[in-house]
């Protein structure tokens, strides 16, 4: 049998409650909120008075604002409107899954954004005066349901920013509205690349990876794997965006497509989303007779997926290329795979630094686990919101906040330095290259580190079009 090779897509791994097989129940972190439509004002974090860890104090005003929450932008004082409406609360809509197929990353966005919250204000849960207001509303990963979702919180809510979601399908949707609106989104953790791609507008940033990222950063260790590749993956805007990723790197490497090679299909046999039999889209990997079948998947589905992929003998007719994902789904779906090497999106074992120790020791505390795969990005969402504020003193104004954003701006977190791309709001950051130890280790210590992949080594292109075109440097 050929090896299993775990390596980028890193949103990709998911397990899940949905398996056709049982496996073991993964321990699911709390949400922060019991109510998944409340307006809720996220206090600060309160010890429990148990035996994990106590948290670290939280940072002043001043240190946050020089370390994880600094921005390098200068920004000329708030205007007369914005005292006025200092003590106004800030209100956020945050957009999360508690329902749907990427349900298991929405208690990571949701844990992550409160803690970035606490440790970007110090603990005060305010900015330039002004409390913050989180409201946060499940979409439960469907686009109709997101949409309506982002709609009410801007018309019935009137939240001055959003923040979210986990499906890249619904980012989408939201990026049209806060065109509309006029309000500033930034999105986490959605990868898809047309966020800041082809469906940019101004008013998008985000402080995920983009599935352009995914792909450089495994690009070199793929094409080791063979010359011919084919890809499955889901039909949404992920999976497009992850394959269309993924074909260019192979296509630019000298690697071939045996099926489906075109810039419409890019190589991939694209399986509904919702999909519980796999065996005809298998077929045709297998019909393909390709070196390599490299996977990229979502949500609930992951396990039957790969075990339907043994059945079928898949592992023994080609090398499988995937991604290293989230705790649960290592711990649910892949026993079979230590050893391997993939690259990873977050672990909290791998950086090394005050504000990643920061946020793994208060989610011990308050969560009795570590944080998770997309917790990181929570977490940087709230900063990136904080840094932002404090630029421009409070103001949520669009045109500020976008000033401040667009200046030069970065700020260090949970991975080191975060970096803005000024011309399309694509959020440089660091990844890695894991090797899966174990998935039994009581305190979800699964991989240790191999590489650490600078954000410089994975700048994707600029893919801006139509009137943002000009945006994107000469070439």
């Amino acid at each position: 049998m050929k090896k299993i090779v775990l390596i980028a897509l890193i949103a990709l791994a998911l397990i899940v409650a949905a398996c056709a097989s049982p496996t073991a129940e993964p321990t699911k972190a709390p949400v922060v909120s019991s109510s998944s439509s409340v307006a809720s004002s996220v206090a600060p974090t309160a010890v429990p008075a148990t035996k994990p860890p106590a948290p670290t104090t939280a940072p002043s005003s001043s240190s946050a604002s020089s370390s994880a929450a600094s921005s390098s932008v200068a920004v000329s004082s708030a205007s007369s409107a914005a005292s006025s409406a200092a003590g106004k609360p800030l209100k956020v809509g945050l957009m999360t899954d508690r329902t749907g197929a990427l349900a298991i990353y929405g208690p990571m966005l949701e844990n992550g954004f409160a803690l970035g919250l606490e440790y970007a204000t110090g603990g005060t849960n305010t900015v330039g005066g002004r409390p913050i207001q989180v409201i946060t509303k499940d979409t439960a990963s469907k686009v109709d349901v997101g949409t309506q979702v982002a709609r009410d919180l801007i018309e019935k809510e009137n939240v001055d920013i959003l923040v979210g979601v986990p499906s890249s399908g619904v980012a989408l949707a939201v990026n049209e509205l806060a065109k509309q609106y006029k309000k500033i989104y930034i999105a986490q953790p959605a990868a898809g690349t047309e966020i800041t791609g082809k469906n940019f507008n101004p008013y998008v940033f985000r402080t995920s990876r983009s599935n352009e990222q995914d792909a450089l950063a495994s690009g070199a260790a793929l094409l080791k794997l063979g010359k011919t590749f084919v890809q499955i993956a889901p039909d949404y805007a992920f999976g497009y965006g992850s394959a269309t990723g993924f074909y260019n790197v192979v296509k630019a490497g000298g690697g071939k497509f045996p099926v489906n090679d075109d810039k419409d299909k890019v190589g991939t046999i694209y399986i509904p989303q919702d999909a519980k039999d796999f065996t005809p889209y298998l077929q045709k990997v297998l019909d393909a007779k390709a070196e390599v079948l490299i996977v990229t998947w979502a949500g609930a589905g992951f396990v039957p997926l790969f075990q339907q992929m043994q059945q079928l003998g898949v592992f023994k007719a080609m090398t499988v290329y995937t991604g290293v994902g989230d705790n649960q789904t290592l711990k649910a779906g892949y026993a079979d795979a230590v050893g391997a090497k993939g690259v990873n999106v977050y672990h909290y074992t791998n950086p090394k630094n005050p504000v990643n120790d920061w946020l793994v020791q208060n989610h011990i505390a308050k969560f009795k686990n570590p944080p998770d795969l997309f917790t990181e990005g929570g977490f940087t969402a709230a900063q990136m919101l904080v840094a932002g504020l404090k630029a421009t003193n409070g103001d949520p104004d669009p045109g500020k906040l976008i000033k401040a954003y667009e200046s030069s701006f970065s700020f260090d977190g949970p991975k080191g330095k975060y970096s803005v791309r000024p011309y399309d709001h694509v959020m440089l950051q660091t990844m890695y290259v894991v090797e899966i130890a174990n998935v039994t280790d009581p305190e979800f210590k699964y991989v240790k580190l191999v590489t650490e992949i600078k954000p410089d080594e994975v700048t994707p292109s600029c893919t801006l079009e139509g009137d943002f075109k000009s945006r994107c440097p000469a070439k």
